[in-house]
């Protein structure tokens, strides 16, 4: 891969599962409950970050939720917190941001439950639920999430660190939407995930994608360290997560497409070779929306992957799956 075209994402260099026990007594998931409090007194909380995010996604819509908190939340002056969803069908894009000073919130500290204002995402009985209520878009979300969860966390630098938890590898999910006087239903595959650390958010590059193959997922995800390049591929079934490190995996950006104030990769090659596994598998961009239109800033990008994935003695191919892509 050529150093100048690298990027990178958060990825798995400690398997979360060996810090947290995980799973409780009740069935709730300790791993992606708020993890504010344990770090609240580091001398750099000013940058602490946080959020949930989830997407549902078919062949013609699709929704992505995030919940946020950024700062030293024990300060009002010095945070923010809020719920941003867009709504994704055919061409248009339908986006709703819920945050303002002093927005009042809570976060649950032994399980996902994350309530801002009157917006909601929370696990109830092995589900994922999302409550979003913008002033002209609403949305409710159900996930049933399938996969081997599994976790991340590396250091960046002396103090600055990322963690990351995927707690729906993949999945199904079903969405409503009401907006300008219309209902909208639909079911697509489902994707959950949920972010912290400490750390200059807009200083990290990373890259990341996630894709549902049958009853599995294929994800990527690369970070860039200090001196050093972390991450790697994620190959996720209902009871089993394997984990392929960067050196033994690796993306190479074939092609970048120019937006109006940035570039993003239009084609990118993903492989990993490891024990039992060998992945190769060619990712192309397939639409993408601003997420600020207005200013046709920051857009979020779709992609369709094809490729081939050996796995034991099995040996896979598949073509135009759909799923999201990041580059920062």
């Amino acid at each position: 891969m050529k150093k100048e075209i690298i990027v990178f994402i958060i990825v798995l260099l400690t398997p979360l599962s060996s810090m947290v026990s995980g799973i409780d007594e009740n069935g709730y998931d300790i791993n992606d409950a708020a993890h504010f409090k344990y770090y609240e007194n580091d001398e750099n909380i000013i940058y602490w970050y946080e959020w949930w995010y989830a997407n549902i996604k078919n062949e013609d819509k699709a929704i992505m939720i995030f919940f946020l908190t950024f700062g030293d939340l024990n300060n009002p002056l010095l945070s923010i917190a809020g719920s941003f969803a867009f709504f994704f069908k055919d061409n248009e894009r339908i986006s709703s941001f819920v945050s303002f000073p002093f927005i009042p919130y809570h976060l649950d500290y032994e399980k996902c439950n994350v309530s801002i204002l009157n917006n909601r995402f929370y696990e109830e009985d092995g589900k994922f639920f999302v409550e979003h209520n913008g002033n002209d878009l609403k949305i409710y979300l159900e996930i049933y999430p399938q996969g081997e969860r599994f976790g991340s966390f590396c250091n960046i630098d002396e103090w600055q660190w990322m963690s990351w938890y995927v707690a729906s590898p993949y999945g199904y999910g079903k969405a409503k939407v009401w907006f300008d006087g219309n209902e909208y239903y639909f079911e697509g595959n489902a994707y959950h995930d949920h972010n912290w650390g400490i750390a200059k958010f807009y200083q990290l590059k990373w890259d990341w994608g996630e894709f549902s193959l049958g009853d599995m997922a294929l994800i990527y995800g690369f970070v860039e360290g200090k001196n050093e390049m972390l991450g790697g591929v994620h190959i996720v079934k209902q009871d089993e997560h394997i984990f392929v490190p960067y050196g033994k995996s690796d993306m190479e950006i074939l092609e970048w497409k120019r937006f109006v104030f940035e570039k993003k990769p239009e084609k990118i090659f993903i492989s990993a070779n490891d024990k039992n596994i060998n992945l190769e598998m060619n990712l192309e961009l397939y639409k993408f929306f601003y997420i600020i239109e207005e200013l046709k800033l920051k857009p979020y990008l779709m992609g369709k992957a094809s490729g081939r994935l050996k796995i034991y003695n099995e040996e896979i191919f598949f073509f135009d799956i759909k799923g999201f892509y990041e580059h920062r």
